[in-house]
């Protein structure tokens, strides 16, 4: 099945090389998005058709499990995938409670990703 997915992370490194093993990997996508911020995201959403969010945790001014909050008022049934670099446990608690369909820790393996996409 095929998705619009958008990419969310401060580091433009990241959503190029998230966006390159995506591609690399044949995900089966229509369209990938990018948003360098929380704020952009959310513009985002509200301006493409958007079935999966790939966000990182940690951003400047909204982090990721403030996205997925944010998002849920606007679309209650996109699915979202969190990639952190910690592996707090109150991180993923939240969002296990916010529903998101997978909680990844930085380094990513193809194979995760692609399991959870």
């Amino acid at each position: 099945m095929r998705h619009n997915l958008l990419i969310v992370d401060d580091e433009e490194l990241i959503r190029q090389g998230l966006r390159a093993r995506l591609e690399y990997l044949k995900i089966d996508t229509y369209e990938i998005f990018e948003a360098a911020n929380g704020k952009a995201a959310l513009e985002a959403v509200e301006n493409h058709p958007i079935d999966i969010v790939i966000t990182d945790i940690r951003m400047p001014d909204m982090d990721g499990l403030t996205l997925i909050h944010e998002i849920k008022k606007l679309q209650k049934d996109m699915q979202f995938v969190v990639l952190s670099g910690y592996a707090e446990f109150s991180y993923a608690e939240t969002a296990i409670r916010l529903g998101v369909k997978a909680y990844l820790l930085k380094p990513l393996s193809n194979e995760e990703l692609k399991k959870n996409v």
